[in-house]
């Protein structure tokens, strides 16, 4: 039933394309670079973003002809940890295809191969797209420091000579502090706000009015004390003369009424 056989097909597939190049890369091994394809990719390229900020993701691409029938290929790309870091997960293949990406320090190495069917890639492709995260500022190279193409036929070509790019990275900016413009509230000098050494506005006041009672009545008294006293005095004088002057009256009557 075709539920059964057609996931087969593929599994069979992926595991004899993946034997196929891990024997090529395996046993060949130094030959490779001497027993070249019939159809060898050509025209490799590394293309980057010329410039980023750190944090940014740089996201970078490795393309080629594959001329007629690349069926299989491995790149090891170097860059420094120091200024980048890879994304794992983040990379591409071509569609009918199976790759992984195998990661150590500083380096990153792309496998992939044709499934079943599939035929070999012919003409320009991208054969991996993947992502860098900017760690910081500096001018980062990404270097495609070997690869190894095959044919479906297992015949082999190696990289002639590394492909770079170089990505210039920009410090993040910093984000500086909202400044208040002169006059707004809460700044020194502004409405409602006191001055170093004053005190704050209302505090005077209520300070002031918590003592005014007592100290107007204290300076009340105190203002007219004099006066009163003065009153007071004049007009028991006034009194003692008006008694006087009534005494002398009444004797003098009584004087004359004797007389």
């Amino acid at each position: 039933m075709p539920e059964t056989t057609l996931p087969a097909r593929p599994r069979r597939a992926r595991t004899r394309a993946l034997a196929l190049l891990t024997a090529a890369l395996a046993v060949f091994g130094g030959s490779l670079a001497v027993a070249p394809a019939a159809h060898a990719a050509t025209g490799v390229t590394v293309t980057t973003p010329g410039a980023a900020t750190a944090g940014d993701t740089v996201t970078v691409t490795v393309a080629a002809d594959a001329g007629a029938d690349l069926f299989a290929y491995d790149l090891t790309l170097g860059y420094d940890p120091a200024l980048l870091a890879f994304a794992p997960g983040s990379e591409t293949y071509p569609t009918g295809g199976y790759g992984a990406a195998t990661e150590s320090p500083g380096t990153v190495t792309f496998t992939s191969t044709r499934l079943g069917t599939s035929p070999g890639l012919t003409g320009p492709h991208d054969l991996v797209t993947f992502s860098f995260t900017a760690l910081t500022s500096g001018a980062a190279t990404i270097s495609l420091d070997a690869a190894t193409f095959l044919d479906s036929a297992s015949a082999a070509q190696s990289l002639p000579q590394p492909v770079t790019a170089t990505v210039e990275i920009a410090a993040a900016p910093v984000t500086p502090t909202p400044t208040p413009a002169p006059g707004a509230p809460g700044t020194p000098g502004s409405p409602g706000t006191p001055s170093a050494g004053m005190p704050a506005a209302g505090a005077g006041a209520a300070d002031g009015a918590a003592s005014d009672p007592a100290d107007s009545a204290a300076g009340s008294l105190a203002g007219t004390g004099g006066d009163i006293v003065m009153w007071i005095v004049a007009g028991a004088a006034g009194i003692a003369l008006l008694a006087l002057g009534v005494v002398l009256m009444v004797r003098r009557r009584r004087g004359e009424v004797a007389l």
